[in-house]
């Protein structure tokens, strides 16, 4: 999975956009607004509990706001 990739957080069932690949199977993934108390709207995830979206998903999640544009990570890039 890479960067600006749209994923199901498989826990939570949630969509999401990776934001940050952080290395170590690590990725920060950003999830639109919940209305669920607990939820948070960015989280660092390990790979495993990641599955790629389908297409119905990443367009439901794209159509909802959660595009690469209103993404803003404040964590610095992974070095090479």
């Amino acid at each position: 999975m890479k960067q600006w990739a749209y994923v199901v957080y498989e826990r939570e069932g949630r969509t999401g956009l990776i934001t940050v690949d952080l290395g170590d199977d690590m990725k920060r993934v950003a999830f639109l607004r919940s209305p669920v108390p607990g939820h948070l709207s960015e989280a660092t995830i390990r790979t495993p509990k990641l599955r790629p979206a389908s297409i119905r998903e990443a367009e439901a999640a794209r159509a909802a706001g959660l595009t690469r544009e209103s993404q803003k990570s404040y964590l610095p890039p992974r070095r090479r």
